[in-house]
């Protein structure tokens, strides 16, 4: 019998995480508009040529992110505050390189000179770059080279 109890209580509290968390989040696909001044700049300035397919805010407990698909499948995700986090060229797609730091762009142009970034994303404390090739770069937030993954 106490196993069952135990089964029970286990059952109802994976079941209160499992729906609970969801509660949490939410997704909802809003215009260009409703994204952050800096993110609509960025946009402008990177991708003027690219339309935008889908737009989406995720809100999370405390935090909010953006993420914009564009008509090329690269995709941008912002912070809550419109700024870059990532962008992601679609098939390892060069992406723009106006916003890269440019020891990153220097770094790579002269160590890959037949590569190109198509991927990057800003964390907390380094970026993280993907050339053209599949190769992954990491760098300070300097822009100076840490290591190959």
């Amino acid at each position: 019998m106490r196993a069952k109890s135990n089964l029970f209580k286990t059952f109802l509290i994976t079941g209160f995480f499992a729906f609970g968390l969801q509660g949490y989040a939410q997704d909802s696909q809003i215009s260009e508009n409703e994204l952050p001044s800096p993110a609509q700049e960025f946009l402008s300035k990177n991708f003027s040529g690219k339309k935008l397919i889908r737009i989406e805010k995720d809100v999370d407990r405390n935090t909010t992110d953006y993420e914009v698909r564009l008509d090329d499948q690269t995709k941008v995700e912002f912070d809550q505050n419109g700024n870059w986090k990532e962008v992601d060229g679609s098939n390892n797609a060069p992406i723009p390189s106006g916003f890269i730091p440019e020891k990153i762009k220097k770094y790579v142009t002269e160590n890959y000179p037949n590569q190109q970034i198509s991927k990057i994303e800003k964390g907390a404390r380094k970026y993280e770059v993907e050339l053209t090739n599949d190769l992954d770069l990491d760098f300070d937030l300097n822009g100076g080279f840490l290591r190959m993954d």
